[in-house]
């Protein structure tokens, strides 16, 4: 009986630990729903509206030439080109012709009605989790003077606002010179993390630079997470890795 009355106890015990592990299992899958769920609301939040500076009348006013002139991509590589026709109506009035070249580890996104282009790179947890991405707006700016850089900080500022209103924890960490296809340009590194238990972290560069001769300038944005296995901080972004070829390969047409 003792040995009966044991047992009895052995497969309560059992069964509570059981309930106790079900219950923890239940949690953490309803930690990552939330975490997917954060995830993917503060990276839609950038897409939904453009990543513009003020709306101010350009000094020149040109219409953008049609030549393509692009670089080869890498093998195993494919080609952007933005072409007018191709954009949403709403877009075609802020029109930049560009060019760069990604690779087919980054995923060519659905058309934005607010942005140009984006193009990203998963992490090994599959779709819907963000390793890095590369995206291209537009700019209304009149170009800075080549020796002041006031008008890029306004428009830095402007873009600061706007993206801290999408990320937890946004915080810029420093402005840098920048020169996308040889055109000087200035640039905020900034890092922001997802509201979860293990502090995902998101590292931001955002590039404004504007063509001389073209009518309106672009805003480029490169976001890392630590889902990435290969961008550990703010200054790797287009410096380091995948994203340093793609900003690199990026043309004025």
């Amino acid at each position: 009986m003792p040995w009966i009355l044991g047992g009895c106890g052995c497969l309560t015990l059992l069964a509570i630990i059981l309930t106790i592990v079900g219950i923890a299992v239940y949690r953490a899958k309803q930690r990552v729903v939330e975490f997917k769920e954060d995830y993917k609301s503060a990276l839609k939040s950038v897409d939904q509206k453009p990543l513009t500076g003020p709306s101010i009348v350009p000094r020149v006013s040109v219409t953008p030439t049609s030549r393509v002139e692009t670089i080869a991509p890498k093998t195993g590589w494919n080609s952007y080109v933005n072409v007018k026709e191709n954009l949403p109506s709403g877009l075609q009035p802020n029109f930049v012709a560009f060019s760069f070249n990604y690779p087919k580890s980054f995923n060519l996104q659905p058309q934005s009605d607010v942005n140009f282009v984006k193009v990203e790179k998963y992490a090994a947890a599959g779709k819907g989790n963000t390793a890095e991405n590369f995206a291209v707006g537009y700019a209304w700016f009149n170009p800075p003077d080549a020796d002041s850089d006031e008008l890029y900080n306004k428009l830095l500022d402007d873009l600061g606002q706007q993206l801290s209103g999408g990320f937890h924890n946004y915080k810029e960490l420093r402005r840098i010179p920048e020169t996308v296809d040889g055109v000087r340009s200035r640039a905020a590194l900034f890092q922001a993390d997802f509201n979860d238990a293990a502090k995902t972290m998101i590292w931001g560069k955002t590039i404004v630079v504007h063509p001389p001769g073209k009518k309106n300038g672009v805003t480029i944005l490169i976001l890392g997470t630590s889902l990435s296995r290969d961008v550990k901080g703010a200054d790797e972004l287009g410096v380091k890795g995948e994203t340093a070829d793609i900003l690199r390969s990026f043309k004025f047409l």
